[in-house]
Parts: structure tokens; C-alpha cells; sequence
């Protein structure tokens, strides 16, 4: 399921970068569908990052400082939540500067 969520996930970026809207509702009801099977997919493009973060591996460019953020995402958090716990199933693989 990891290998179908990171494809959808990088035909998404694709579609994003290229300025293409056809797609987004198809791609909104897989990530649906992933929801209800309790995967939990976070794209954290944009975001501050944090030296201690846990859920991302990143590749950092530039000098190291407080105010790094998250540039690109090749591949997303993923969470799947089975049995009332949730876990960790995939480290998101990010770009930070």
C-alpha cells in the first residue's frame, strides 16, 4: 500500500508543478479511500522544521539554523492507525532550507 500511496503522492507533485487541476478530484478520493483503510498521509512542504523531528529524514541545504523549513517533499508522512493505535509506518523524505 506504501509503494501505491507514494506513486499517487508523486503524481500529485507532478500535476502541482505542471499546473494541472485534472487530476486533483481523482487524487482527493484516493487519499479519501486511503483515510478510511486508516492510513494517514501528512505532506509537511512548507513547514518549520525542527531538529528533533522524528517522522521526516531530511536532507538540509544551507547552513543549519531556527528558521530551516521544509522546501520539497519526495515522499510524504504516512501514519496507519489499526486497533485504536496509531503508527509510524513511513518517514516522510524531505528537502530543508
Amino acid at each position: 500500500m506504501l509503494e501505491i500511496i507514494n506513486q499517487v503522492f508523486a503524481i500529485e507533485s507532478k500535476s502541482k508543478k505542471e499546473n494541472l487541476s485534472l487530476f486533483n478530484r481523482n487524487i482527493d478520493r484516493i487519499y479519501h479511500e486511503c483515510d478510511g483503510l486508516g492510513y494517514h498521509i501528512i505532506n509537511p512542504l512548507g513547514k518549520a522544521y525542527k531538529n528533533e523531528m522524528t517522522d521526516v529524514e531530511a536532507n538540509i541545504v544551507g547552513e543549519i539554523d531556527e528558521n530551516m523549513e521544509i522546501v520539497k517533499v519526495l515522499k510524504p508522512i504516512v501514519y496507519k492507525e489499526e486497533g485504536g493505535m496509531t503508527r509510524l509506518i513511513q518517514k516522510g523524505i524531505v528537502i530543508v532550507e
